[in-house]
């Protein structure tokens, strides 16, 4: 097979992609500014569906109350 790099965080596999080691499939959200300034160009109109993004913590969190608001917050603005 081709040799490659794979990465456990995004954001390392963007700065890899910024500094020339290859290509990332990644959230535009995160290369906004990039795409803008021309530190990365968009390869293929390919979007990939259903990715979302996930709040959790464990059932007994000593800040419950914290949790549920930041939750209810995120609810209101997507």
């Amino acid at each position: 097979g081709l040799p490659g790099l794979a990465f456990r965080e995004e954001l390392h596999a963007i700065e890899a992609a910024i500094s020339g080691q290859g290509i990332v499939i990644c959230s535009d959200i995160l290369i906004g500014p990039e795409l803008a300034s021309g530190a990365l160009v968009q390869v293929s109109k390919l979007k990939l569906p259903g990715y979302g993004f996930y709040v959790v913590h464990r059932a007994e969190h000593a800040k419950l109350a914290s949790v549920d608001t930041f939750v209810a917050w995120v609810r209101a603005v997507r």
